[in-house]
């Protein structure tokens, strides 16, 4: 019985269960209205809607990137008609500084450089130090065969340089020197000056200022300016120096040997001008400089110019050299009298090197019309001899070892007529130089006296060491 209602049970429990799975779904028309259930059907037209206001915002992007083209373009083609204007201009320009010639365009260049600087403000110094200099310590004997016994002398030379660099600009220098014929020669200020060089080809110097022209390059017992040249010796002045584009003018007042003074202070003013042409191994060079006593007629006068050609190992170098003392005097000074002197002076350096043989030669000749009073302004060493002729060749026996051979006449003094101190020089000289910027060099000489020179044949020698740093 008990098994009976249990299968009634589960007949009616799948009878249920079949009639669930066979009663039909709700109709969604005959469903009451739901504004959850409307809302999915209303996003399709808001999305859209959305695209289209998209798309038409991206074509008025385009449409605006594209007008901001056209006017970059435009804008483009306006500046590369401006600049191909202003290239136009330049180069009319260019063809016009062309006539006016080099030195004028760069003055051009130099005044507009100037004026900038002037709006420029204090910059900060951007500091650089460099030390250079020369030693040069020498020992030469007497004449050992005439001498009662060995004599010896000195020679001693120290130059300390300082260039100060400010910034790219703005630079300076100083100077000092030890320089005698003795074992300890004192110390003087050499001088010193500021530099404005905004670029290559123009600078400007206030302070203290050397020129020299045309000295002895050649003959190794002349090659100093400070005591001789076939142009002009050194002139030291403290003043203005300006270089421009080959251009060289300097004004100042007379210093140190350059200068004369009486009880009311130096009265020297020195004007001093050069133009300096050099290309392909050719150099030109002529100068001017005026020097004032502000006494009775008393003023220097030196003119001249300096050229030189250089074609593989050959070299050929001229000077010639116009000195005046007392120009323009007509016994304005003593009556009577002219004390105007004059000298021309031609100096000749051919040099010829080849491999393992060098050979240096001078020719220098002044012809010297004296003053009235002597030519004691002329003898002031700047003209060494009126007349001597140098001859040196050389071979070199390794890379650091050179031998040569000079042979000099002499006629060692400024007088044509003095015949007395005439000497024909012979000797040797060896170079050794072991490493860059070291130089020594021992030598031996025998002079010979020729012509009315009465004296003995001597023979001297003589170490000089020099370096550089």
């Amino acid at each position: 019985m008990k098994s009976m209602k249990l299968s009634a049970i589960v007949l009616g429990l799948a009878a249920a269960g079949a009639f669930a799975q066979a009663a039909p779904a709700a109709d969604p028309v005959a469903a009451p209205a739901d504004p959850a259930a409307v809302q999915p059907a209303a996003e399709p037209a808001a999305d859209q809607k959305a695209a289209e206001e998209a798309k038409a915002a991206e074509e008025a992007k385009k449409a605006e990137e594209a007008k901001a083209a056209e006017e970059a373009k435009k804008a483009e083609e306006a500046k590369a008609a401006e600049e191909a204007k202003a290239a136009e201009e330049a180069k009319a320009e260019e063809g016009k500084t062309e006539d006016k010639g080099e030195v004028s365009a760069a003055a051009g260049s130099a005044f507009d450089m100037l004026k900038a600087s002037m709006n420029e403000a204090t910059s900060d110094a951007q500091m650089e130090v460099k030390f250079s200099g020369e030693v040069e310590f020498d020992a030469y004997t007497g004449d050992v065969i005439n001498d009662d016994k060995l004599n010896h002398s000195y020679a001693s030379t120290f130059d300390l340089n300082v260039d100060v660099k400010f910034n790219d600009k703005w630079s300076a220098f100083v100077s000092l020197e030890a320089d005698d014929e003795t074992t300890d020669p004192a110390s003087v200020y050499n001088g010193a000056y500021i530099q404005y060089q905004p670029a290559d080809f123009f600078a400007v110097r206030v302070g203290d200022l050397t020129f020299s022209e045309g000295a002895f390059k050649a003959y190794y017992g002349y090659d100093d300016p400070a005591d001789n040249a076939a142009g002009m010796k050194e002139h030291d002045i403290r003043g203005l120096q300006i270089e421009l584009a080959g251009l060289e003018l300097g004004l100042g007042f007379g210093r140190g040997d350059n200068d004369w003074a009486d009880e009311n202070g130096g009265k020297v003013y020195d004007v001093h001008a050069a133009y300096e042409f050099d290309y392909a191994g050719q150099h030109l060079r002529p100068y001017f400089d005026y020097k004032s006593y502000q006494t009775a007629q008393h003023n220097e006068l030196h003119a001249g110019v300096d050229a030189g050609v250089s074609i593989g190992g050959f070299a050929f170098r001229a000077v010639y050299g116009f000195h005046a003392d007392y120009l323009g005097d007509d016994g304005d000074i003593v009556k009577g009298q002219d004390w105007t002197s004059t000298a021309h002076t031609i100096l000749a350096e051919p040099t010829f090197e080849v491999s393992m043989f060098e050979i240096k030669t001078t020719f220098f000749y002044a012809f010297i019309d004296e003053g009235d009073n002597g030519w004691d302004d002329l003898n002031s060493g700047e003209i060494p001899e009126y007349f001597f002729l140098y001859g040196e060749p050389a071979f070199k026996f390794a890379e650091f070892i050179k031998i040569g051979i000079p042979v000099e006449y002499h006629t060692n003094t400024l007088d044509d007529d003095d015949d007395e101190a005439k000497t024909l020089n012979v000797g040797g000289r060896i170079y050794i130089s072991p490493v860059e910027n070291l130089e020594i060099t021992a030598l031996g000489m025998v002079d010979i006296a020729i012509g009315d020179n009465d004296d003995d044949t001597a023979l001297r020698f003589g170490l000089e060491t020099v370096y550089s740093f």
